[in-house]
Parts: C-alpha cells; structure tokens; sequence
C-alpha cells in the first residue's frame, strides 16, 4: 500500500516514540524539523527506513509523509504533544506485482509551473501527487479523476492507466509526487509515456529525493 499523511506538528513537539513504518519519504511543506537528529528545512525531503526521531524547536511544522507499507500494516498516525496526523489518501499499486525481496525505486520529484494542457499519456510508475499551490484538473478513462484547487489537494495516479491533466487559462500548479518505479530509473528522470497529441502544457521538473529499496 502507497499512503500520504499530513502531519501537523506544534512548537517544541516530538513524536512518540517516532515514525516506525518500513519506508517512508517525508517533506517538510511548512516549518523545520529535526529527523534522526538531522535538520531539514521547508520545501525539503528525505528518506526513512524503519525508524526515525521527529522533533520541532521554535517553529511549527506541517510533513507531508508518504509510506509503502504491507497491505495489512497498521495505520502509522503520529502520536505525541502537539503532533496531529490526517491519512489524506492510501491505494493499493496495481501494475506491479510488489512482493517481499522485490526490489523499487521509491522516488520523490516535483513539477513546477504546470500551465496548460497535456494529451493523454501514461506513467511507468505510479504514485500519490500532493497539490503545493495553484490548480490542476486530471481526467482518466479508466483511472481516478480530481479536480485540484488548493495546497495539500491529493490524487492517485495508476501509472498503467492514460491521464490528461489541465490547468486552468491563467493558473499554473506545483505538485509533489512520490512514484514507485522499477529500478533501473535510478538515473533516468523522465516516466513519460505520450499517448495523445496536441500538448500546450509547460512545466520544470524538480528532483528530491529517491532511494532504491526492498520489500519485506
């Protein structure tokens, strides 16, 4: 399973006992924090096998935390003083067969200043995206639909199943998304499968942070 929980942490909180999930991608969207005793700024992310310490200092924080867990984990909501957790989304990956010593590229970009409409097209991964700031409408025949409008807005896309996403004359979206993709995409940026014709749709990508990992 492939879940995104948004966080919210007060001034001088800490997680109890912290996260404990197998492998876990988290962004700070909003605020600082200090994760295994590293500090990680807003609008940066990093990767977390199994366990890690979560604590704030002078500034309040929103994590954007993405898990890729057994289907039959417990759902991993944050607890301590001052520490909310909402689960925004959770999807069982369907075009992979991700079983226990399999091997995946768990991987965190962003793309920037999406304006205009793509054609039909499909990815070689799939994935939560997370709305950072503007609007964008995604259309699928056969996979999920969502109409995105405000920070921290949350759809899924299969990577299998075509999607056409448009913003808006006159808006732009940044969005995050967390991918799982075959391994061998390690060093190759691009998913991108064309389908359609007639793209007006520009954007910038962003890379973030990426760790190859295997299943339990």
């Amino acid at each position: 399973m492939l879940k995104l929980f948004h966080d919210t942490l007060e001034t001088e909180s800490e997680v109890i006992p912290g996260v404990e999930t197998q492998h876990s991608i988290i962004y700070v969207f909003k605020g600082r924090v200090d994760i295994n005793s590293q500090a990680v700024e807003e609008g940066t992310a990093v990767y977390v096998g199994d366990f890690a310490t979560v604590k704030t200092g002078k500034t309040a924080t929103t994590l954007w935390r993405w898990e890729l867990v057994p289907e039959n984990d417990p759902i991993h909501l944050l607890k301590g003083k001052g520490v909310k957790t909402v689960l925004k989304l959770s999807r069982k990956i369907k075009m992979f067969e991700l079983v226990p010593t399999s091997r995946w590229l768990f991987r965190l970009d962003g793309i920037i200043n999406h304006e205009g409409a793509t054609s039909f097209h499909s990815h070689l991964g799939s994935g939560i995206r997370c709305l950072v700031e503007g609007q964008i409408r995604v259309f699928s025949n056969k996979g999920e639909c969502s109409d995105n409008t405000k920070p921290g807005d949350t759809w899924y896309e299969e990577g299998a199943y075509p999607v056409a996403s448009t913003s808006d004359p006159g808006n732009k979206a940044t969005f995050l998304r967390v991918m799982i993709l075959p391994p061998e995409f390690e060093d190759n940026p691009n998913t991108l499968v064309i389908i359609g014709k007639n793209s007006t749709a520009k954007s910038q990508r962003k890379d973030y942070v990426q760790k190859i990992i295997t299943l339990r």
